[in-house]
């Protein structure tokens, strides 16, 4: 016999959808970052935007290795979502405070 339990489902995807937008709107205020950079130093664009791309890729290897153990179950998303808004957010610092 299968339960279903709409309510929990319910708020699990209100949750997963107001996390979904917290990464956009964190991936956003990092490519500002970074483009402001790349506006005000062009010389250093091909820098910039390789390092953007191993940060990038870092990122995705640190958030893996930091939710492994919630992998399959209801907390993943969540705990992907929150692993990316943090590292975006410390990665828009880095930028917002790279160069002159």
């Amino acid at each position: 016999m299968l339960l279903h339990f709409p309510e929990k489902n319910s708020q699990l995807a209100s949750i997963n959808q107001k996390s979904s937008g917290e990464v956009k709107s964190a991936l956003e205020n990092l490519n500002k970052s970074v483009d402001a950079q790349i506006n005000n130093n062009p010389d250093r664009k091909p820098f910039i935007l390789e390092l953007k791309k191993s940060w990038g890729e870092m990122i995705d290897k640190k958030c893996q290795l930091e939710t492994v153990d919630s992998k399959g179950t209801d907390a993943e998303t969540a705990e992907v979502s929150n692993c990316l808004i943090k590292s975006y957010q410390e990665e828009r610092k880095y930028f917002d405070t790279m160069l002159p």
